[in-house]
Formats: C-alpha cells, structure tokens, sequence
C-alpha cells in the first residue's frame, strides 16, 4: 500500500511539474483572439494544481477515521468531520506547493518565451 501512495505522490508530483508548460505551449500555439485570448494561458497554469489538489482531497476524505492528524506521526481525536476535511485541505496544499510552484514557473517561461516568439514572428510579416 505504501508503494502505491508513494507512486501516486510522484505521478502527482510530476504532473504538477510537468503539465502547465505544456498547457501554456498548446494555448499559445492555437490562434485565439478577442476577450477570452488571456483565460487559455491562465488555466493552463493553475488549472492542474486545482485538479491536482482536487483529486487528493477527495482521495484522502473517506479515510476518515476519527483522528486528526497522523502526518508527522502525531494523532489525537478530531472534533469533527470538519476539522479532518479542513486538515485534509491544508496538508494536500502543503504537499503540493513545491511541484505545483516549479511547474506554474516553468510555465510562465514559456509563457514569457512564446509571446517574444509570437511577436518577433508577427515583425516580420
């Protein structure tokens, strides 16, 4: 089981990473135009890390057992669903925080990189 998790996080991890880079190439490669142009690039970039975060709250939601904690090895009994689901949230954030930050940066390289392209290319027509 704990292999699976570990494969899970790293597959998760490298979507992070690796996703809105290639988002952000495939809505600059496509010819939009008008008001929306700007929303393409923009979900590209934190569209995966909400998917992302998505998937692993709902994955950990039904493992509630009636103890909190239990990430660094420390549990004591919940108050509640509530206090499991808003731990849950804020230790799947905190996990992610690192890939999802390196990819929305790798991101805004390409972004940055195919607008200069975009526009030297638009010059020299």
């Amino acid at each position: 089981m704990n292999t699976i998790i570990l494969l899970l996080i790293l597959m998760i991890s490298a979507l992070l990473i690796v996703a809105p880079p290639v988002g952000v190439w495939r809505s600059l490669s496509r010819q939009t135009s008008g008001r929306a142009a700007w929303l393409y690039p923009a979900l590209a970039l934190i569209g995966p890390f909400i998917a992302a975060f998505v998937f692993v709250v709902l994955m950990w939601l039904p493992a509630y057992s009636g103890q909190c904690g239990g990430w660094l090895g420390e549990t004591s009994p919940c108050s509640g669903f509530g206090q499991y689901a808003s731990e849950t949230m804020f230790w799947a954030a905190m996990s992610m925080a690192m890939p999802g930050l390196l990819g929305m940066l790798l991101g805004v390289a390409v972004l940055i990189f195919g607008l200069i392209r975009r526009q030297k290319h638009a010059r020299r027509q």
